[in-house]
């Protein structure tokens, strides 16, 4: 029986036991060892094939390393692993030269305010090769850790102090068509009735009151190129609803392209806008990084901040470890939160980019 999130095979006989997501990533990094060997550019090469092996050896171990020892060395162990997993990565799936033997990545200042410290490509090297084999999108320019640690949906709600740029947002879709009148959609006017697709954000603020949600919608819009072409669904009441202090949702739809679309054709509309990220039908919008039409996937932003990590706790590591005082330090708890966060989520990223598709797990329940 296939694991519909791993594509692991339990042998016959046996009961299968509910796992959870932990487990399946663990497994269906395990199965990769020999599950990939027929499908992919390893059955073309001995030399591939004995590399993919050995780094993903090592990937596992730096990451049982990682839990053992504390914040304070931790992105080491993490960065280095993730670098193993992205060779197995290039050895698989990259045609021609698939070895690396730089960073291809440079950290500039190392003396100002974390959030403000910036990273850069430089040249071409183990950065460039794993994100052109996973398809993410590439990086031109300078990006600061606070512009990184705000892009990824399991860090926006554990801010770095300091950060100011455009956090991930929660969006939740809708699988179905609606019909929305025209008086709500000016570019429809002529219409008296038309088919819209429809979503829902969160946003961690405080909600804006009524005479100012429409030049706060547009500048919302303006920041998330997966929100173009979305309006209000409703009027400026309407689509606003608090769900708390300092959170609240906002209702949005686009005209659909096509009438009669089915769910399946939905979903790829918001596919392109909001992917889902780890768990089922759990989608986010993203910021950019500079002019770039989307930042790169959360796989390579993770390795771009734990880059910058590593080179802090190897480089500056009095700076690193004062930033981890629990009495001193007001990012403290955030560091060690995002130290913890990596653990689990980068098996997860890598079993995907080994895979080369989503593999959504169930989001288990909070209690």
């Amino acid at each position: 029986m296939a694991s519909p999130t791993t594509g692991h095979t339990v042998p016959h006989g046996r009961k299968r036991e509910n796992v959870d997501g932990t487990t399946a990533v663990r497994l269906g990094l395990r199965h990769c060892r020999t599950s990939l060997m027929d499908d992919t550019h390893l059955k073309d090469s001995s030399s591939r094939r004995r590399t993919f092996s050995a780094a993903l050896q090592q990937f596992e171990e730096q990451m049982k390393a990682a839990e053992v020892v504390s914040a304070a060395t931790r992105p080491i162990n993490l960065y280095y692993g993730l670098v193993q997993a992205g060779l197995a990565m290039t050895a698989a799936h990259t045609e021609g030269r698939w070895t690396f033997d730089k960073h291809g990545l440079k950290v500039l200042d190392m003396k100002c305010g974390i959030p403000d410290i910036t990273v850069r490509p430089e040249g071409v090297g183990a950065f460039q090769a794993v994100s052109e084999a996973t398809g993410s999108q590439n990086v031109t320019g300078a990006v600061s850790i606070g512009a990184l640690w705000n892009s990824l949906p399991e860090l926006t709600e554990v801010p770095l102090d300091g950060t100011t740029a455009h956090p991930a947002i929660d969006f939740l879709a809708s699988k179905y068509a609606s019909v929305k009148g025209s008086e709500h959609w000016s570019a429809n006017s002529s219409a008296e009735s038309y088919e819209v697709l429809c979503a829902t954000v969160w946003v961690n603020e405080e909600m804006p009151p009524l005479q100012d949600r429409k030049t706060w919608t547009q500048g919302f819009i303006a920041r998330y190129r997966g929100l173009e072409g979305a309006e209000l669904w409703g009027n400026d009441e309407e689509a606003f609803e608090e769900i708390r202090p300092g959170r609240f949702g906002v209702e949005l739809c686009w005209p659909a392209p096509s009438a009669g679309m089915q769910e399946a054709d939905i979903v790829e509309f918001f596919d392109v806008r909001a992917p889902v990220y780890r768990f089922n039908d759990h989608r986010y919008l993203r910021p950019p990084f500079g002019p770039a039409a989307s930042p790169p996937s959360p796989l390579m932003s993770w390795w771009l901040l734990l880059y910058s990590f590593s080179m802090l706790a190897r480089y500056e590591p009095r700076k690193w470890t004062d930033a981890l005082d629990i009495d001193k330090s007001p990012d403290a708890a955030a560091l060690e939160y995002a130290m913890d966060a990596a653990l689990e989520v980068l098996p997860h990223l890598v079993l995907e980019g080994l895979r080369q598709t989503p593999i959504p797990l169930t989001k288990p329940l909070a209690f």
